[in-house]
């Protein structure tokens, strides 16, 4: 095998920065089913509010939390995908302040429509009385809310696990490297006992 050879058959060799583990595709393909189907959810929501604005007279603001909730959702999902176009300069500034107040912002009106939709269930399904509500309209709104709620709890569980589980590990390790009188400092502190004919 000539130099020029052994040379192209390394470059065709991937770097460890570019291979991708399993673990790592499997997590990136599930993010992605997870975003479409956000995606899909958002839009129905946008349509549902649209089409019935004024079939909610028990709480009107829920139809209009259906559309500005699905909007800016589907704006936050634009601006995250597009984090890495924007890497440093005072574009990549503006970024992080828009996307924060977007963020906060959707927070906000995810608590109102909680409690919009939540203070008046369960509403009428019979058109012409006074708590009537579109059905499949209250519906959609009170899944995506209740959902979205017991995602959240399910996110704060797990990282409240995780992080006492890291503290934990934290404390165990260091109990290992307190020194005693039979190790040196930064030694383990689980020394072997003394060999016989030891001073």
């Amino acid at each position: 095998m000539t130099y020029a050879s052994s040379f192209s058959a390394v470059d065709m060799e991937p770097s460890p920065q570019e291979e991708f583990t399993p673990q790592v595709a499997v997590a990136i393909a599930a993010l992605a089913v997870l975003a479409i189907m956000w995606w899909m959810v958002m839009i129905a929501a946008i349509g549902l509010g649209a089409m019935h604005l004024s079939y909610c007279p028990v709480q009107p603001n829920i139809p209009i939390f259906l559309i500005v909730f699905g909007a800016a959702s589907l704006l936050t999902l634009c601006l995250t995908s597009t984090k890495r176009t924007w890497k440093d300069g005072a574009v990549f500034m503006l970024w992080s302040t828009f996307t924060t107040l977007l963020h906060v912002f959707c927070f906000c009106w995810f608590i109102a429509g909680s409690v919009w939709v939540y203070s008046v269930y369960p509403p009428s399904y019979t058109p012409g009385e006074d708590q009537y509500c579109h059905k499949i309209t209250f519906q959609f709104a009170f899944a995506v809310i209740t959902f979205t709620w017991v995602f959240l709890s399910l996110v704060i569980v797990s990282s409240c696990c995780v992080a006492v589980l890291m503290c934990c590990t934290t404390i165990t390790a260091s109990q290992h490297l307190i020194p005693n009188r039979n190790s040196s400092y930064g030694a383990t502190s689980h020394s072997a006992e003394p060999v016989a004919g030891d001073v």
